[in-house]
C-alpha cells in the first residue's frame, strides 16, 4: 500500500498547478482570479477577526482548519498590531439565500456571507484554496473573488448501518467528509432486516434482540454454495450517542434524517417482537441479504407499536423529515393474514397495493399530528399517496417524475448514478461489492432535474442523494473507498451552477483533492479507479485487438504475461493482438503496470475469439454491452457488475455466430447467469443449428454448458430457451424471466 500511495504522489506531482484556474470543489458559481501581477495573500500564520463571526463558528474553525492540515489558527487581538493580513467576515442583507462571497488579496481576506450555514460553507471554500509554501514558511491563497451559492436544498449521502455497523467516531468522520464538499442532508439508515441500530426504551429488545445475528454469509450473495461467518455481530447506538451525532452534524450544518423501515424489511425487529408479525412466529436475525416475506403487520397493534417508536425517533432526531422507508413489500404475508384481509375488506381496499397505501398513511398522519413529514422510497406511491408526504426516488426517475407531478416533493437518487455500493471500474481488482457500474464520470452527470418536467413541475425536486448500503462494505476503511470521491462529483452535480467538463474537474481533483484526502490529516481510503486506463477491445480478421485509453496521453504500461507480449512497454495507442486457437483453448493472464496504478485481465483464446455475432433477438439496451462481448475473451464477471454480460429481457432468445469461414468444430461452452434475486434465470435448453441445418438439443443446468457439436460450419445459430414465467416464491414470480448471456467459447 505504502509504494502504491508513493506511486499516486509521484504521478499527481506531474500535473501543473498553473492549469488550475479553480482548487474549490463544488465549482463555485464564480470565480473570478486576479491578473498576473496581482500578488497572492500570504501569511506564517492564518490570523482570523472574530468581530461579526457567528459565535459558533468561532470554537469550530480550528477544528475545520484540521481537516486540511491546518494545525493552529490565531484570533486577532484588539490591541495586535502586528502586520500579518487577516481574515475577516461581513454579513450580508438583501442577498441570494444561503450565499456567500469570498474577496482575497495579499493584504488580506473578507469573507462576506448571509448566514451560518453560508459562512461555514464559505471556510469550506477558503481552505481549500489554501495552500502551505513550506520553503517560505507561510501559507498561501491566490488573488481572487470568489461568490457562490447552492441550487438544490437536499445535497445528501445515505448510510446503511444495518447491514453492518459502523461506530461514532466513524459517523462523525464520515460527516466530517461530507461537511468538506458541503453536503447537507444525511440519510441514516438505522434499521433494516438484518439489524436494528437505534435504542428504543419503551422496547428494549430491539437492541437486546433485534441489533445482533449469529451469523454471516459469506462472499456474494449469489454464490453457491453459500458459506458462512459464524459470529455474533452486531452493534447500536444510545440514545445519548445519537444526541451526540445530531448535535456534532448540525454544528456542521448537516441535518439527519432517521429512517426506520416499514412495513418490510422488519425481520430484525420481529425478531425481537413476533407478536407484531402476520404470524406471530419466532424468527432469528437473518445474516443474509435480500427481501424476506415476513413483514410488519397492519393490525392496529403493530401501527400503535410503530408509532410509539417514531416518538422516541422524534425527540431525537428535530428533522423536518422522517423516513419510513416503504420499499421492496411482499405482499405474501398479507394475502394469507385474517387480520390484514379484514382490514383490506372493513375499509373497501381493492388489493394489498392499497392496502400498503393505507399503512402509509396511517403513519403520515401520525408524524402530520407531530409537524413532521413523511418522506419513503418511490414504492409508496403505489396504492396512492397522501399530499404531504415525499417521495425518494431510487427505482430510476420515473417514481420521481410522477411524484412531482402530483405535486410532491422529491429527491431523486436513481440507481443508475446514485449507488455507491455499485463497481467504480471494470477492473477485476475492485474489491467484492453488490454489482452494477457507476463510475466517477456517471455520478459528475447526474442531472437531478428530469427535463420530462415542466417549469411548474421543477420545483417540487428538492435535490438528490447517493446511497451506500453496506452489505458488501463491511470496514470503514472499505466505505469510504466506495464513496470518494465518487461523493465529489456528486456534491457537484447537487450544487448547481455551471458545472465545468468532466476532463477540468478531474484534472481539480488529482491536484488538490486526493492528496489531501489520502494525507496524514485525514488518511482517507479512497479509490482511484478513475486513474485506471480504459480497456477497448476490437475485431481484427483472426481474433481480438486489446487497446488501451488514457486520458493522460504522456502515460504509458508495462505488461506482463504468458506469453510473447512479457515485459513490453506500451505507448497510450498501443494494441496487443490475441490470436485465435487453432486447436484446444489457450489462457492468456497479462497484469498491467502503469506510473499510479496496477491491474490485470485474463482472457480465453478460442476458434470462435473476435467472430462476428448478431443478436437476433434484440437486446434490452440497458445491458447492450455490444456485438462483441459473447467472444472477446472473458467471461462475465461473478459477481455480475453490470458489464461483461448481454441481457435480454425475455425466455427465449437467437444468437448468430459467424466464423467467417468454413471451421471445423467439436463443441461449444456457453455462459449464462443464474441470479434469481434479480429476475435472472438460466435458459433450460439450447439448439444449436450448423450450415446443414443439423439442429441439437441441448439441456442447460449450470451457469457454463459445454456441449459436444461436430461439424463443418461458418455460421452457428443458438437458440436459448427458459421457463415461461418465475415461479411461485421467487422474486418477480409469475414475470417473464430475463437471460443473460456472456462468452461462447467454440472449441
Amino acid at each position: 500500500m505504502g509504494k502504491l500511495f508513493l506511486g499516486v504522489l509521484v504521478f499527481l506531482s506531474m500535473y501543473s498547478i498553473a492549469q488550475i484556474t479553480c482548487p474549490i470543489l463544488p465549482k463555485p458559481v464564480t470565480f473570478v482570479p486576479a491578473s498576473d501581477h496581482n500578488p497572492p495573500f500570504r501569511s506564517e500564520k492564518l490570523v482570523f477577526n472574530p468581530l461579526s463571526l457567528p459565535a459558533k463558528l468561532g470554537y469550530l474553525i480550528p477544528e475545520i482548519a484540521k481537516l486540511y492540515g491546518i494545525n493552529e489558527v490565531l484570533w486577532k487581538d484588539s490591541t495586535d498590531n502586528k502586520p500579518n493580513p487577516e481574515i475577516a467576515f461581513q454579513p450580508l442583507t438583501g442577498a441570494y439565500p444561503e450565499s456567500y462571497a469570498i474577496s482575497v488579496t495579499s493584504t488580506g481576506i473578507r469573507i462576506s456571507f448571509t448566514s451560518e450555514a453560508s459562512c461555514f460553507h464559505a471556510l469550506q471554500s477558503l481552505f481549500q484554496m489554501m495552500t502551505f509554501n513550506e520553503p517560505a514558511n507561510s501559507y498561501e491563497a491566490p488573488s481572487c473573488f470568489v461568490k457562490d451559492f447552492p441550487t438544490f436544498s437536499w445535497r445528501g449521502l445515505h448510510l446503511d448501518v444495518a447491514r453492518h455497523f459502523f461506530t461514532v467516531e466513524e459517523v462523525k468522520k464520515y460527516l466530517d467528509l461530507m461537511s468538506m464538499y458541503k453536503l447537507n442532508v444525511f440519510h441514516w439508515h438505522l434499521t433494516d432486516d438484518q439489524g436494528w441500530r437505534m435504542e428504543i426504551k419503551q422496547y428494549p429488545k430491539l437492541t437486546s434482540i433485534g441489533a445482533w445475528r449469529d451469523s454471516t454469509v459469506e462472499n456474494h450473495y449469489a454464490t453457491f454454495p453459500r458459506t458462512w461467518k459464524t459470529e455474533h455481530y452486531g452493534g447500536f447506538y444510545t440514545q445519548e450517542q445519537i444526541r451526540e451525532v445530531v448535535a456534532y452534524a448540525a454544528d456542521r450544518h448537516i441535518t439527519i434524517v432517521p429512517e426506520i423501515e416499514m412495513p418490510g424489511h422488519a425481520r430484525a425487529a420481529l425478531a425481537a417482537y413476533p407478536e407484531y408479525s402476520c404470524s406471530g412466529k419466532q424468527q432469528t436475525v437473518p445474516g443474509i441479504w435480500g427481501v424476506f416475506d415476513d413483514v410488519f403487520c397492519t393490525k392496529d397493534s403493530t401501527l400503535l407499536f410503530l408509532q410509539n417508536i417514531l416518538d422516541e425517533v422524534m425527540e431525537l432526531f428535530p428533522s423536518q423529515y422522517i423516513h419510513i422507508g416503504g420499499d421492496e413489500v411482499p405482499k405474501t404475508r398479507w394475502k394469507e393474514c385474517p387480520k390484514c384481509q379484514s382490514t383490506l375488506k372493513n375499509l373497501n381496499l381493492k388489493d394489498e397495493h392499497e392496502l400498503q397505501s393505507y399503512f402509509i398513511g396511517r403513519m403520515d398522519q401520525f408524524l402530520q399530528m407531530h409537524k413532521r413529514k413523511l418522506i419513503g422510497w418511490d414504492e409508496i406511491l403505489e396504492g396512492g399517496l397522501t399530499s404531504g408526504a415525499a417521495v425518494m426516488s431510487w427505482r430510476g426517475t420515473e417514481g420521481g417524475i410522477a411524484a412531482a407531478k402530483q405535486g410532491h416533493f422529491v429527491v431523486m437518487s436513481p440507481g443508475s448514478h446514485c449507488y455507491f455500493d455499485h463497481y467504480q471500474s471494470k477492473s477485476t481488482s475492485e474489491p467484492l461489492a453488490i454489482g452494477g457500474y457507476t463510475p466517477l464520470e456517471k455520478v459528475y452527470d447526474f442531472h437531478p432535474i428530469p427535463k420530462e418536467l415542466s417549469a411548474q413541475e421543477a420545483p417540487f425536486i428538492l435535490g438528490g442523494q447517493a446511497n451506500l448500503w453496506t452489505e458488501y462494505i463491511p470496514t470503514f476503511d472499505q466505505l469510504t473507498y466506495m464513496t470518494y470521491p465518487r461523493a465529489i462529483a456528486l456534491s457537484q452535480a447537487l450544487w448547481g451552477g455551471s458545472k465545468a467538463p468532466y476532463e477540468s474537474f478531474e484534472e481539480v481533483l488529482k491536484m488538490h483533492h486526493i492528496p489531501r484526502l489520502m494525507g496524514p490529516n485525514l488518511n482517507t481510503h479512497i479509490s482511484l479507479s478513475f486513474m485506471k486506463p480504459t480497456f477497448k477491445f476490437n475485431r481484427i480478421p483472426d481474433g481480438i485487438s486489446l487497446g488501451f485509453e488514457f486520458k493522460d496521453t504522456s502515460e504509458s504500461v508495462a505488461v506482463s504475461s504468458n506469453d510473447e507480449h512479457n515485459g513490453a512497454w506500451l505507448d497510450h495507442d498501443r494494441t496487443l493482438d490475441i490470436k485465435r486457437t487453432k486447436t484446444n483453448t489457450s489462457q492468456h493472464k497479462l497484469t498491467f503496470f502503469s506510473r499510479c496504478c496496477v491491474d490485470s485481465l485474463t482472457l480465453i483464446s478460442h476458434l470462435g475469439l473476435g467472430a462476428k455475432v448478431n443478436y437476433e433477438t434484440p437486446l434490452n439496451e440497458r445491458y447492450n454491452s455490444g456485438d462483441l462481448t459473447l467472444v472477446d475473451g472473458q467471461f462475465g464477471a461473478r459477481p455480475w457488475r453490470g458489464n461483461q454480460w448481454v441481457g435480454f429481457d425475455t425466455n427465449s432468445i437467437t444468437i448468430r455466430i459467424d466464423l467467417g469461414k468454413k471451421t471445423k468444430i467439436h463443441g461449444l461452452e456457453i455462459g449464462c447467469l443464474n441470479e434469481p434475486s434479480s429476475w435472472i434465470h438460466l435458459p433450460t435448453e439450447v439448439t444449436v443449428v450448423t450450415d446443414r441445418k443439423k439442429r441439437k438439443y441441448f439441456q442447460i443446468s449450470s451457469e457454463r454448458t459445454t456441449i459436444e457439436c461436430n461439424a463443418k460450419t461458418q455460421n452457428i445459430v443458438l437458440v436459448l430457451t427458459g421457463p415461461s414465467t418465475i415461479p411461485s416464491g421467487l422474486p418477480g414470480e409469475g414475470n417473464t424471466p430475463w437471460i443473460f448471456a456472456d462468452e461462447i467459447i467454440i472449441r
